[in-house]
């Protein structure tokens, strides 16, 4: 009777810890992306638009007088305060992190390319 404990204890074992870290890739597999934005997002609630300017990443596209119209004291979403990452997801070469602000209404969806990491805001709507 024992002998046919042990014999199945190995690979029950073996399966629980593979469904562990499937669980444990799976809810961190997008953690770099979600920590740049939480950068960038610290950066700005710090008052230092050029810094998180920075890490947005810089292009002729989108300048510096765009970003701050968009995010300065007087912008489109205002002061950074309070936020907090919904979630994330993996599309393409990117992830898209959703982030609700306690000042808006809405969460905001921002797009992350894995290759160069920059930010931009999402190309694609996320559901809430």
């Amino acid at each position: 009777m024992s002998d046919s404990r042990s014999f199945f204890r190995a690979p029950i074992l073996f399966a629980l810890g593979a469904v562990i870290v499937v669980l444990l890739i799976y809810k961190f597999a997008n953690f770099r992306e979600e920590r740049l934005v939480l950068r960038f997002l610290e950066q700005l609630k710090s008052g230092n638009p050029q810094q998180a300017y920075q890490i947005w990443g810089p292009s002729k596209g989108y300048s510096y007088q765009d970003f701050m119209a968009d995010w300065g004291r007087n912008g489109y979403y205002g002061e950074v305060h309070d936020f907090k990452v919904l979630k994330s997801n993996t599309r393409g070469t990117g992830v898209i992190v959703v982030v609700q602000f306690s000042h808006l209404k809405k969460p905001v969806s921002f797009w992350v390319e894995r290759r160069t990491h920059t930010i931009s805001f999402s190309p694609f709507d996320e559901p809430e």
